[in-house]
């Protein structure tokens, strides 16, 4: 019996010790609310007052070790057992650094004391520099255990992540609110009037073709299929690299090293295109004078497009006929137009973060966090465009299906143009020019391969649309 009592008195201390414990442990939380203290104020210029670190700190932020006292710690216990969310960050997912190769100390120090290897004033020398070669002072505040950037606590701490990341969101949510209703109801605007005048005969097949796109414009936009389709295949296995979906993406560039280094190639190849696109406009302006920008084959925007978009909307819900477009149609001008401010934000992101070294000898390391968010998002945007709404009204909506390949061999059929296009051949009549701009039927090989070639983009398209959202939901990022 004593043996008994001693085995319950024993069981007894054990639960107890294990709820004190639990409490101590819990008290002990490092993202405990009551473990941070308001940020210390004092004057700071612009760019300090919107980066990070303007939220609470860590109370204990300064000592020299900072799991002293701290109940259950052990040094063989796994960081994340505490630090819940810590990993998400590209040096934990993308890479095969743990926390120990950056909080080198022993014991582990906060990161404000001056003992700690990731002290603001000497972390880049002692940590950064590791790996980035020649990092300097100014890459000692990118933000590695980066929280969600919509998060309130990013929106504390560091609003210019949060209100750049707010702005971009927006923009993208405008653009899909606007454009995923419209094409819906497009397509079923189409497909009642098929349906309708299915029993109607059809019209002989029209051989006369006339030349829409010259030869510089369809290089360019050949050229700019080819690499922004580069692009998002290796930007989707990159952002997915720690899923097998962008380890399957990257295996035939050589992994993640070849997959970033043909993503910056594309990157400078398309940079390089788009100037020289400017290049020939601003010689086009000189040549042709402003009509070059206000005349009726102009892509600039003009009162007219916005009276079109109306008159469109007005027909996709049955109120009225369908409006009469010259050479360009408002969407036309949007996608080329969303390509200008596309490249300008990917392209500005993209720069600051080709060589983070040089980016943060003349900016705080944390715009790199801003800019990542940025070129994600306008990324993710433009792909999701492209993938659906362009995609849509050039290949499968019921009057453009399988695809409109003109814009590869230049010439589309007279009988489309009239339909979609009336007022700019009733010009080219006026004016005697018709006949100059009606073309050969290329061949048959040709027309074979543009269009395997343009469905081939569509349908790579699609699936990586698709992959994205089923892999979405295993990616840490």
């Amino acid at each position: 019996m004593s043996f008994v009592r001693w085995l319950v008195a024993f069981l007894g201390l054990m639960v107890l010790a294990s709820g004190v414990e639990g409490a101590q442990a819990e008290d002990a939380n490092p993202n405990d609310p009551a473990l941070f203290i308001p940020a210390p104020t004092s004057e700071q210029s612009l760019l300090q007052a919107i980066g990070p670190g303007q939220g609470p700190r860590r109370a204990h932020s300064d000592k020299a070790d900072v799991h002293k006292g701290v109940s259950g710690y052990s040094p063989a216990r796994r960081c994340l057992s505490c630090h819940e969310g810590q990993q998400n960050n590209l040096h934990y997912a993308r890479t095969t650094l743990r926390c120990r190769d950056c909080h080198i100390s022993d014991p582990i120090a906060g990161i404000r004391n001056p003992k700690a290897t990731m002290f603001a004033e000497h972390r880049a020398e002692k940590v950064c520099a590791r790996c980035h070669e020649g990092a300097g002072p100014g890459m000692a505040s990118y933000v590695i255990h980066e929280q969600a950037p919509w998060s309130a606590a990013i929106q504390a701490d560091f609003p210019a992540l949060y209100w750049s990341t707010f702005v971009m969101l927006l923009l993208a949510g405008t653009v899909f609110l606007i454009f995923l209703p419209y094409t819906g109801i497009w397509a079923l605007r189409e497909i009642g009037h098929r349906w309708r005048h299915r029993r109607e005969p059809k019209a002989a097949s029209e051989s006369v073709l006339v030349e829409r796109f010259s030869a510089p414009e369809r290089i360019f936009h050949t050229l700019l299929v080819v690499c922004f389709m580069a692009l998002s295949v290796t930007g989707v296995a990159w952002m997915y690299i720690e899923t097998g979906l962008g380890g399957a993406l990257a295996t035939p560039f050589g992994g993640y090293e070849g997959t970033i280094f043909v993503h910056r190639a594309f990157g400078v190849i398309l940079m390089a295109a788009f100037a020289l696109h400017i290049l020939y406009l601003i010689r086009s302006v000189l040549r042709k004078g402003n009509r070059e920008l206000t005349g009726p084959d102009s892509l600039v925007w003009t009162w007219a497009d916005f009276r079109a978009f109306h008159a469109h909307l007005k027909w996709l819900v049955g109120l009225g006929g369908h409006p009469v477009f010259d050479r360009w149609t408002w969407w036309q001008k949007f996608d080329y137009w969303a390509v200008w401010w596309g490249l300008v934000i990917v392209g500005s992101t993209g720069i600051l973060l080709f060589d983070p070294v040089l980016t943060a000898e003349f900016l705080p390391g944390w715009t790199m966090n801003v800019a990542r968010w940025v070129h994600k998002v306008e990324a993710v945007l433009a792909m999701g465009h492209i993938f659906i709404v362009h995609f849509f009204i050039e290949s499968y909506r019921p009057s453009a299906f399988p695809l409109n390949d003109h814009v590869f061999h230049g010439a589309a059929r007279l009988e489309d143009l009239e339909r979609e296009h009336p007022a700019w051949i009733a010009r080219l009549e006026a004016d005697g020019n018709l006949s100059d701009r009606m073309t050969a039927q290329p061949p048959k090989l040709v027309q074979a391969a543009f269009f395997s070639f343009g469905f081939s983009m569509v349908l790579l398209g699609l699936a990586l649309l698709a992959a994205m959202a089923v892999y979405a939901v295993d990616l840490s990022l």
